[in-house]
């Protein structure tokens, strides 16, 4: 699913009310499918499928507003060749975000077991909230703002849209988990931002941790320690994705 083909045709910046009509209507329409055919399937166990459909009708929503064909819509939603620096930094703050386990048995949360089929599910994870979710906010929201704007504006402009999205957990899980999620996807809209404009514009290093703070779904929480384990996830998926901004650009684009 790599392309190593011509860069994609720039962007034309999302200005005035009609061209603010088309992108929110692709971004919804993108949405819409993720958390259509996610909501199918809370496990992620089939998120090779969800990514496939979320792929498809990316390339089709490229199609419409800027006529792109679909290798040159597939550079350019995020699956090209990443910079091997930032790809590192992303599986670092990954395996930092992941200490959340450890840190959670320190303190007596759980007790936190692997599901069965445990490595199947990290696939699914990584389709799911890696790639599929990446390619909704970054490859595409992102990525489009980011035209004719500077990086903290596209940034900030990202942010309601991604923390919007995540309104529905309120209902699922509850006020404080869903605030916490709410406040983790408008958070992370900036070192995600970072890591997928450093990696030259590719889905790879925000996807991996995107899935570490996703990890969730590979275990089994007790009942009694859910609420404590959820609000402990929070706090390290607030903090730990910020440590990647501390990496200066001109490092990670070597």
């Amino acid at each position: 699913m790599v392309t190593t083909g011509a860069p994609p045709v720039p962007d034309v910046p999302v200005r005035g009310a009609r061209a603010w009509l088309r992108f929110l209507v692709g971004f919804a329409v993108l949405w819409a499918v993720l958390q259509g055919a996610a909501s199918l399937d809370p496990s992620a166990r089939w998120g090779l499928a969800v990514l496939a459909v979320v792929l498809v009708v990316g390339l089709v929503v490229e199609r419409v507003l800027s006529a792109a064909p679909p290798r040159v819509a597939l550079r350019s939603l995020g699956f090209g060749r990443p910079a091997p620096r930032a790809l590192l930094l992303g599986a670092v703050v990954s395996g930092v975000v992941l200490l959340v386990f450890p840190l959670a048995a320190a303190l007596d949360i759980g007790p936190i077991t692997l599901r069965p089929g445990w490595p199947w599910l990290v696939v699914g994870a990584f389709a799911l909230h890696g790639l599929a979710e990446e390619l909704v906010w970054r490859g595409f929201a992102f990525r489009r703002l980011r035209a004719g704007r500077s990086f903290p504006r596209a940034a900030v402009w990202t942010m309601p849209l991604v923390a919007a999205t995540h309104v529905p957990i309120l209902v699922t899980s509850g006020v404080a988990v869903g605030l916490g999620a709410m406040a983790v996807a408008a958070v992370t809209s900036v070192p995600f931002a970072y890591l997928f404009e450093t990696g030259r514009g590719t889905l790879w290093a925000p996807a991996l941790v995107h899935t570490a703070i996703d990890s969730f779904k590979l275990v089994e929480i007790a009942p009694a320690a859910v609420t404590a384990f959820s609000l402990l996830l929070v706090g390290v998926s607030l903090l730990v994705p910020l440590l990647a901004l501390a990496v200066p650009r001109r490092v990670l684009e070597r």
